[in-house]
């Protein structure tokens, strides 16, 4: 899935999200059309995974329904650079580079490495 779909489905996913919360009366409809302009206004087409990412670990902040999204993403997100990572000290390692793929892991244990795009 390519990050444009990565991107809808995200929008659906908070869209049902809206969808079930006035049909559960937990949501009113000041509350649906401000979530809405919200994500309208955070999300934008043609964005980076890591672009997707940053903005959507703020959604929680404002609307605590969005939780569940926050979490997918953010679960999609880390596990996508374990595998980069992984991938990235394996061939260190095969190159004999052991003190790269030393810091490369630290980094990542302390999440400070981003997907490149």
């Amino acid at each position: 899935m390519d990050n444009e779909e990565y991107r809808k489905k995200i929008e659906l996913e908070i869209l049902q999200i809206i969808e079930d919360g006035l049909k559960a009366h937990q949501m009113d409809a000041n509350r649906a059309r401000e979530l809405a302009r919200y994500i309208l206004s955070s999300l934008h087409p043609h964005m980076t995974l890591n672009q997707i990412h940053d903005v959507v670990q703020n959604f929680d902040d404002h609307f605590s329904e969005l939780v569940p999204v926050v979490l997918e993403v953010s679960r999609d997100y880390d596990e996508k650079v374990k595998n980069a990572v992984v991938n990235h000290v394996g061939i260190l390692l095969k190159q004999g580079k052991i003190e790269e793929a030393n810091v490369l892991l630290k980094k990542a244990a302390n999440k400070e490495v981003k997907l490149k795009e």
